[in-house]
């Protein structure tokens, strides 16, 4: 049997993963035919031989396989010998960090009779529900929801530890001051770069970064948040005699007035009240995220 997960969101891929796993422990509690292994460092003819031979203990076995799809001679090897290991009782499982072609030979092949599950990253609303079931029983304020996705986005592996931290610190309610004292948000410095772009009127470069970010795997409706969040930024500097008051972070601090520079108060104004018309569009339904992103850029 194999079992094939793979995707962008690795941490509930390893959640995934874990539960097989301890699912598998509770029922074969000897332990040795739990193997964890990189297809960078086996031979498949011996990967074979391990998970087909007959184990002493009379268990099912359990063989993790990572890093098939990445190297391109143990992909190979595999297609040749994928039927044996589709034919065998016991459980191999292919663990890939990432995307897969739909087009991709070994894919195609697995599509057919492996057990398939991707991990995409999670939109805005699913990310809100995610962290809604791990609350432990706290109410988060509808305002501090909107600043903990803003500041986090879909990384789950920092949204988990932040979580913890407000849960810790917070009481009943999680409130919008907790998560802005407590939370440092996540910054790419392709933001700036695409605010800039967007600032000179480069449309064409604006465009370019931006799919760069989505191809990186940022989401459209993070990536249009947190070009929100540094336009709000940008007008607390420009609106203040003394922006070392605002509390920002430092390197966001001298990226802002770096770029308030390039804006008069009344632009910064025009250019927020899209956003936040756009917003608004994007979480009634009457816009896509990514439609969004292309008023924004090409009608400032």
């Amino acid at each position: 049997m194999i079992i094939l997960f793979y995707g962008k969101d690795t941490y509930r891929l390893k959640e995934k993963l874990n539960e097989i796993v301890e699912e598998y422990k509770k029922k074969h509690k000897s332990g040795f035919n739990l193997k964890f292994l990189d297809a960078k460092e086996i031979n498949i003819d011996d990967l074979k031989s391990d998970f087909s031979s007959i184990s002493m203990f009379k268990e099912k076995k359990l063989f993790v396989l990572s890093n098939v799809f990445s190297n391109a001679k143990i992909k190979e090897d595999f297609e040749k010998k994928a039927h044996l290991f589709f034919e065998s009782s016991n459980i191999l499982v292919l663990v890939e960090e990432g995307d897969i072609s739909s087009k991709d030979k070994l894919f195609c092949l697995l599509k057919e009779k492996a057990k398939i599950e991707v991990f995409n990253l999670l939109r805005v609303d699913q990310v809100k529900k995610w962290i809604k079931e791990r609350l432990k029983g706290k109410e988060i304020e509808l305002t501090a929801m909107d600043k903990l996705v803003e500041f986090v986005g879909s990384d789950l592996w920092k949204m988990s530890k932040e979580i913890e931290k407000l849960i810790n610190y917070s009481s009943k309610t999680i409130k919008e001051k907790d998560v802005e004292l407590l939370v440092s948000p996540v910054f790419d410095s392709n933001i700036f770069e695409t605010i800039d772009a967007i600032a000179r009127k480069e449309k064409k470069k604006a465009v370019e970064l931006i799919s760069h970010h989505l191809k990186k795997g940022d989401s459209a409706p993070y990536i249009f948040s947190m070009i929100a969040f540094q336009f709000r930024n940008i007008i607390s500097v420009k609106g203040v005699e003394n922006p070392n008051s605002l509390g920002l972070n430092p390197f966001v601090l001298r990226k802002s007035i770096s770029q308030a520079k390039n804006f008069s108060i009344e632009k910064l104004k025009e250019i927020y009240s899209k956003i936040v018309y756009l917003d608004t569009d994007i979480k009634t339904g009457r816009i896509s995220p990514e439609t969004a992103l292309d008023f924004l850029i090409f009608d400032v």
